[in-house]
């Protein structure tokens, strides 16, 4: 998150982070990244709802390959899930990613597939730069 914070400004636009619970609990949880400030909280899903995003089927946990892969990864930057501050509910929510431009149009968007499924924020910035949805 932090990593791209800078180059997401830099080229025009500003990075948001909605996070299930409310947004105490999102300034908490983001906080321990040093990026309290990028966070937003949805209590209620309403963004996850209006972005289509589903629920993982949480038998597959341990067993999707891609899941798995993306877990080690994270292991080795340092990164993991903190089961006892997370709902069995909320740690079946699928991610997803979307860039609104500054008039609020939704100008693409990313469905992830299980709970580490969402592309690199280079890779997100890069598209919004290519798209000319921002300026460089």
């Amino acid at each position: 998150m932090r990593e791209s914070d800078y180059d997401a400004a830099k080229s025009g636009f500003a990075v948001r982070f909605v996070t299930i619970g409310s947004q105490e609990k999102a300034e908490e949880f983001c906080g321990r990244q040093d990026s309290a400030a990028l966070c937003i909280g949805d209590e209620t899903k309403a963004s996850y709802r209006a972005m289509g995003l589903e629920d993982f089927n949480l038998l597959k946990l341990f067993t999707d390959p891609a899941l798995k892969a993306r877990r080690k990864e994270n292991a080795a930057a340092g990164f993991s899930q903190d089961w006892r501050a997370t709902k069995l509910s909320d740690g079946a929510q699928l991610p997803g990613a979307a860039i609104v431009d500054a008039n609020g149009k939704l100008a693409w968007i990313y469905r992830g597939t299980h709970p580490g499924d969402l592309p690199p924020m280079a890779e997100m910035l890069e598209r919004a730069i290519s798209d000319g949805r921002v300026g460089s």
